[in-house]
Formats: structure tokens, sequence, C-alpha cells
């Protein structure tokens, strides 16, 4: 990393739940519009650089989630994870150029080759 560069940190949103207790739900907060905007909000106003938005089979959709947070955020980036096979390439290079240009450019794709579908 040079001088020029700067870190640029990201933060989690839990749209599987937020459990307490690892691999379970026991404890763990409901996933809301609410919650989800709220830890948005705080991560736009504390500077962080954007939020990854987790795909899987306990997770609301990524893409979803990203339309739904981007009024209430202003320099945020989402970093929204896609399964390549999940869905067919067009419509998600469509829904990605869409959501890019309502976002004022402020999507980033994570593709997700392991892990849970």
């Amino acid at each position: 990393m040079t001088a020029q560069q700067d870190l640029q940190l990201f933060w989690f949103l839990p749209t599987h739940g937020e459990g307490r207790y690892l691999g379970t739900q026991k404890g763990g907060r409901a996933v809301t519009l609410a919650y989800l905007q709220q830890i948005a909000i705080a991560a736009d106003s504390l500077g962080f650089h954007g939020v990854l938005i987790p795909t899987g089979k306990s997770c609301e959709d990524s893409w979803l989630t990203a339309a739904a947070l981007l009024s209430v955020t202003k320099q945020l980036r989402f970093l929204v994870a896609v399964r390549p096979g999940l869905q067919p390439p067009t419509l998600a290079a469509r829904m990605a150029s869409i959501l890019d240009r309502l976002s004022d450019g402020r999507l980033l794709v994570n593709v997700v080759t392991g892990g849970s579908t």
C-alpha cells in the first residue's frame, strides 16, 4: 500500500440475524428493516467505506437489502454478495447496473464461490 492509498473499512450487515451464540439464533436480534437501517446509518455516519451484504440460504436478499438502504445513507457503499449459478448472469448484470446508477456509483460486487448456498 502506497502513501496515497487509504485504508477502506467495511462493516457487516447481519441479514441472517445477529446470533449471540455461534451457529444459533439464541439470544439473537431479528432482522428488520429498521435494524438494518440503524446499522447502515451508523456505518455511514462513522465513516466506514461500505457494508458487506452477505448472501446465502438464511440471508435476506442482498440486492433488495442494498436497494432498501440507499435512501437512508449518503456516502456508504454496498458490497453486494452474489453467487454465480443461482441467477442468470444477465439478470445479475442488469440488477447491478440499475443499483449502481440509482446509488450514484456506490455499488460494489462480491462474487462468492464457496460456502452455503
